[in-house]
């Protein structure tokens, strides 16, 4: 046979049963010995009140034959019959005494003296009786009466005195019985005491241990959600014990989950930079040459086109720029630059980039006086682009914007508020979550369903927070929170420059080649492009390469006045070759007014 198991190894249902059995058969045990000592004390004490009423009622016998002897003497002496009276009450009571010993007496010794004593006193009253009517006899018959009662009352005295001291005996015993049984009875309640107390002790100290390891299981449900490493665990194996093997398993499972989960955002996000770069690439001929397009068409209708085509571009490239940003959130790779950004112009700013869709669509852009000194700790480029995301939807939902700034301690909050039909509460849960555009994309406003999502976790990653509001009697409130920044440190400098667009048919003077500019980009059509776009500056050579080494080796061979190429490959060897050259990154789309203001930026001397 095995060896039995640990106790630490039994399931709680057994040593919670095993606890409330030993419980129960001690409680048992306890009332039943409580109650057997109870009776054999009650019993011993009945014993002993029996006693010593025997010996009172041998006592009265003894004394009941002396009256009655001394009564009928007392008569014969004085011939007086009032002598006579404890003689007759004692013939009397004699009997019911002896009968009351009877009934009393359970002892073999003691029933075998009453079986003596009865005809001994039965003679001995019926000599007391013949003695009382010998009143006139002579002498010597009195003399010799007397002599024979007076024996019959000496073998009384004798069996009276046996009985008494059997009783002395029977005393002792008794005695020594109910002093036993109160002893018993103590050290039993000691024992129940004790017993109690270890019991006491046990569930004490089991219960404790139990909790101990509830507390610790919870601690480690706690750990386990948050992420961290579970505390070690006793060696059990009962529910406690599987409970912690269990919350064990999870933790390795949700550890390897976690990995594959991490694995997975990192192919995400990877996914996601590749499909941008591959997305941008087309969108950047698309959109270049519908710039092209709508600059150089004069029929009103060829030129709406043309700006459809222009907006569809853009409308894909902000989607494309969501898409981005929200893989580089949820990898953590956001690259902030927070300073201090006076909200006064970064206001205007945004109001300004937004007038021309408020003027489309025939709505209001408000904002209330905010002053020099206000500023707040954010990435100026990623604060406007959050503006932006909320004022278009104000203008496409609710039908203008008013912006206003609150100072409260530490904190400015930017609130733009709209008058449109407001968000149901039922849907307001849903406001952030990504591609929900909460019943919007049945009607004719365009939208991804990311801006919000967006706007929302740039400001936290600025330490800041977005928050929806309703008012009364209807619209939307969106505040914007941040920390407060140093007025005296903040930076307020304006967007990038875009210069203003050359014209269709712009052309110089003179086609003589004052200027070199070499475009290394992989992209067959961004050279296209640049090229298309350097014909209305033919006094600008272009160059271009297909890869790094080749136009590395014509930036060193040429030394053009502009190096156009892609940040992937603006490398620190080609950044050091182009040191005598004005180097600008492609930005894709390709920005045609800023193009061409980069070529004039370039012409101008230094």
């Amino acid at each position: 046979m095995s060896a039995p198991l640990h106790p630490r190894h039994w399931s709680l249902g057994v040593k919670v049963g095993m606890i409330v059995t030993a419980s129960l058969v001690l409680l048992l045990g306890s009332a039943l010995t409580s109650y057997t000592l109870e009776r054999n004390t009650a019993a011993a004490t009945a014993e002993m009140l029996r006693t010593m009423q025997t010996q009172a009622d041998i006592q009265r016998l003894h004394t009941q034959i002396a009256e009655a002897a001394t009564g009928v003497r007392g008569y014969l002496l004085t011939g007086r019959d009032d002598f006579l009276t404890p003689y007759s009450v004692a013939a009397r009571q004699l009997p019911a005494t002896l009968a009351s010993l009877e009934d009393k007496v359970s002892d073999a010794d003691q029933r075998a003296s009453l079986r003596r004593i009865r005809p001994l006193l039965e003679s001995k009253l019926a000599s007391l009786d013949v003695m009382r009517g010998q009143r006139n006899a002579s002498a010597a018959e009195l003399q010799q009466h007397l002599l024979s009662s007076k024996q019959i009352l000496d073998q009384l005295r004798a069996e009276i005195a046996v009985m008494n001291a059997r009783e002395a005996e029977l005393v002792a015993q008794r005695t020594a019985a109910l002093q036993g049984a109160s002893n018993r009875n103590l050290w039993m309640t000691i024992t129940v005491v004790a017993a109690g107390l270890a019991g006491t002790l046990a569930t004490l100290a089991f219960t404790i241990g139990l909790v101990r390891r509830v507390r610790l299981a919870v601690e480690n449900a706690e750990r386990l959600t948050s992420d961290q490493p579970l505390k070690p665990t006793p060696a059990n194996t009962d529910e406690l014990g599987q409970l912690a093997e269990r919350l064990h398993q999870a933790s390795v499972l949700l550890a390897g989950r976690a990995s594959a989960a991490q694995a997975a955002s990192q192919a995400k996000t990877a996914f996601l930079a590749r499909t941008s770069h591959e997305l941008r690439t087309p969108l950047n001929a698309i959109l270049g040459y519908a710039q092209l397009l709508e600059a150089g068409l004069r029929a009103p209708r060829e030129r709406e086109h043309a700006e459809h085509i222009r907006q569809a571009g853009q409308h894909l490239l902000s989607l494309i720029d969501e898409v981005l940003d929200i893989g580089r959130i949820e990898a953590g790779k956001l690259t902030l630059n927070c300073a201090p950004v006076a909200l006064a112009p970064l206001v205007a700013e945004a109001l300004t980039l937004m007038a021309p869709m408020a003027q489309q669509r025939n709505v209001q852009l408000c904002a209330a006086v905010i002053g020099d000194t206000v500023a707040v700790m954010a990435d100026r480029q990623r604060l406007l682009q959050v503006m932006l995301n909320l004022l278009s939807n104000a203008i496409k939902y609710g039908g203008g914007a008013d912006v206003a700034v609150v100072q409260a301690d530490d904190v400015v909050s930017l609130h733009i508020d709209d008058d449109g039909p407001g968000i149901a509460p039922e849907m307001r849960a849903r406001l952030f979550t990504p591609f929900d555009r909460l019943g919007a994309e049945r009607g004719k406003a365009e939208g991804a369903g990311l801006g919000l999502t967006v706007s929302k976790a740039l400001i936290q990653a600025m330490q800041g927070d977005l928050r929806y509001s309703a008012k009364a009697p209807r619209g939307s409130r969106f505040t914007l929170t941040l920390a407060m920044a140093d007025t005296n440190a903040s930076a307020s400098a304006p967007g990038p420059d875009s210069g203003p667009p050359a014209p269709a048919d712009a052309a110089p003077e003179t086609s003589t080649i004052t200027h070199r500019l070499l475009c290394i980009d992989d992209d067959a059509a961004t050279r296209v492009l640049v090229a298309t776009l350097l014909r209305r500056r033919p006094h600008w050579r272009l160059d271009t390469a297909a890869d790094r080494a080749s136009g590395l080796a014509q930036l060193r061979a040429n030394r053009p006045d502009l190096l156009l190429t892609t940040a992937a490959l603006a490398d620190d060897e080609l950044r050091a070759a182009a040191s005598a050259t004005t180097l600008a990154l492609l930005d894709k789309p390709l920005n045609v007014p800023a193009f061409y203001a980069l070529l004039d930026a370039t012409e101008k001397p230094t």
